[in-house]
C-alpha cells in the first residue's frame, strides 16, 4: 500500500509536539486514525495563552494502515503517559483535552492519576455504531473505506477504518467504561450537533457514569464530529479557558 493513497492532507504536520510556557501543562489527545494535526489549532491557543502544551502521535497513526493494525489500545495509552509524565515533571499542574478516542485515554489516564487536575472532553467515542462487527470483519476484511472526509478541514490522518485496530478501539471502550467510576475530576463534555459517529445515548452513557462532583454538558449546533477543527472552535476555547482559570 502507498501511504499518501491513504493519507487525507499528507502535507500537514501531525507529528508529536511539545512546547514548554508557563506552570499549567495541557495534554491534547488525537482520536482513531486521526494526527495530532487534530489538536494543533487548540493547541496553538494555547501556547499563545502561554500554557504548556503537549500532544502525542498515537502508534500506528500517521504512517501506513498497515501499522495502525498492529498496534493495541495499550500501546496507544503507554504514549500517552509518557508524554502526561514529562508534563507533570515540567509543570505544578496538568489538565487533558481528548477528542474522539482521544477521550477515552484522557478517563483511562485520569483514572491512574487522580492528582490531574481536569479533563475536557471533545465527542468521547463510548458507543459507536456497529463498532463490535469489527471483531468479526477483521478476519475477513483489512478494513472500510470512508465515506468522506472532513472537506476543508485541516485534518491529516487515514482515509479508512483498519478494523484490528477498530477491534482494538471497542477492547479500550469497554474497558473505560469500568472507570467512569474510578475518576473524580472536574469534567466538561463537549457534543456536537452533526456528529454521525456517535450513538444518541453516548452522552448521557458517560455523563451518568462519571462521579465527578463537577461535571458539565455542552453542546455545539453546529459542529461535526471534529470539533476542534470546525467553525466553534473558538467558543468551545472559551469553555476550556475559563475552566483551567476555574481550576489553576
Amino acid at each position: 500500500m502507498n501511504n499518501m493513497d491513504f493519507m487525507v492532507n499528507p502535507q500537514l504536520d501531525g507529528d508529536d509536539f511539545y512546547w514548554k510556557g508557563n506552570p499549567t501543562g495541557v495534554l491534547l489527545i488525537h482520536g482513531f486514525t486521526a494526527t495530532t494535526a487534530e489538536v494543533r489549532l487548540i493547541g496553538k491557543k494555547l501556547r499563545n495563552d502561554g500554557f504548556t502544551t503537549a500532544a502525542p502521535l498515537l502508534p500506528g497513526h500517521g504512517t501506513r494502515p498497515d501499522d495502525l493494525n498492529k498496534a493495541t489500545w495499550r500501546m496507544w495509552l503507554g504514549k500517552v503517559k509518557e508524554f502526561y509524565e514529562q508534563l507533570a515533571r515540567d509543570c505544578d499542574r496538568v489538565f487533558v483535552i481528548g477528542e474522539s478516542m482521544g477521550a477515552l485515554l484522557a478517563i483511562e489516564l485520569a483514572a491512574q492519576h487522580p492528582e490531574i487536575e481536569g479533563l475536557m472532553l471533545f465527542a468521547p467515542t463510548v458507543k459507536v455504531k456497529w463498532l463490535w462487527l469489527s471483531h468479526l470483519l477483521k478476519y475477513f476484511k483489512f478494513g472500510l473505506n470512508k465515506q468522506s472526509a472532513e472537506d476543508g478541514f485541516p485534518w491529516k490522518g487515514y482515509n479508512v477504518y483498519p478494523f484490528k485496530a477498530a477491534a482494538e478501539l471497542h477492547k479500550l471502550q469497554r474497558h473505560v467504561k469500568k472507570q467512569f467510576s474510578q475518576f473524580k475530576q472536574p469534567t466538561l463534555i463537549f457534543t456536537a450537533e452533526h456528529d454521525n459517529h456517535l450513538t444518541q445515548d453516548a452522552m448521557q452513557n458517560i455523563f451518568n457514569g462519571i462521579q465527578s462532583n463537577e461535571k458539565c454538558h455542552i453542546h455545539l449546533e453546529n459542529s461535526p464530529h471534529v470539533i476542534l477543527l470546525a467553525e466553534e472552535l473558538d467558543r468551545a476555547y472559551d469553555y476550556c479557558l475559563n475552566f483551567i482559570s476555574r481550576h489553576s
